[in-house]
């Protein structure tokens, strides 16, 4: 019974060295990682509305994306590619290599510091920060396929040490198991709920 205590408490020890590590450095380069992940994200966000919009104007798409829903659809339908050989390249020089090279460095930055969540950004970053508008949470979203074996340990291991959420888990779990069943949410902070006479995935986390 004595060595179960000593092993937990040695666990609980390294754990939480480990997190006091990962803030103190994620603290001390804490501009220099929002700066960077900030630009990864804007080109991630700006390309892909590219390919709907046909824009890199954000007030032109933003009031796009402020229509109804049958709207929107028109709009995009309206500024459709007229080849699709010009969206075929924006995705395989474009976006599907930079894709990769994101979902690296933000390997890289997790296993560094800890994930980056918008609440640990907020606790040490002093300029403003409008998480509504940057999240890079998304980038891992877009991860490759290839990158979804090894991404799953890595936020498992950060849902453990309590730097992301059952939630945020779920959802990246869902994503790395290929979108093909709800199952990893259910499992994970989300539920089935009905709204408005319609069923509906629904996040419990606050």
């Amino acid at each position: 019974m004595k060595y179960i205590l000593l092993i937990i408490t040695l666990l609980a020890f390294k754990i939480n060295y480990s997190q006091a590590t990962k803030d103190s450095i994620f603290k001390q380069n804490i501009n220099a990682l929002v700066e960077e992940m900030e630009f990864m994200y804007g080109y991630d966000q700006m390309l892909r509305e590219y390919t709907f919009y046909k824009t890199f104007d954000k007030s032109e798409t933003d009031s796009i994306e402020q229509l109804s829903d049958s709207l929107v659809t028109l709009e995009i339908e309206k500024r459709k590619f007229k080849s699709e050989k010009t969206s075929k390249l924006i995705w395989e020089n474009y976006i599907n290599p930079k894709d990769k090279e994101h979902t690296e460095r933000m390997i890289e930055i997790i296993k560094t510091y800890g994930f980056p969540t918008s609440d640990r950004i907020k606790m040490y970053y002093k300029e403003p920060f409008n998480d509504a508008e940057f999240n890079p949470y998304i980038l891992l979203v877009h991860a490759p396929k290839e990158y979804w074996e090894e991404l799953k340990p890595l936020i498992k291991t950060e849902l453990d040490e309590g730097r992301i959420n059952i939630c945020t888990y779920g959802h990246l779990l869902w994503h790395f198991t290929g979108r093909q069943s709800f199952q990893p949410m259910l499992d994970n902070g989300y539920e089935l709920v009905e709204e408005n006479g319609k069923t509906i995935l629904k996040s419990t986390c606050k």
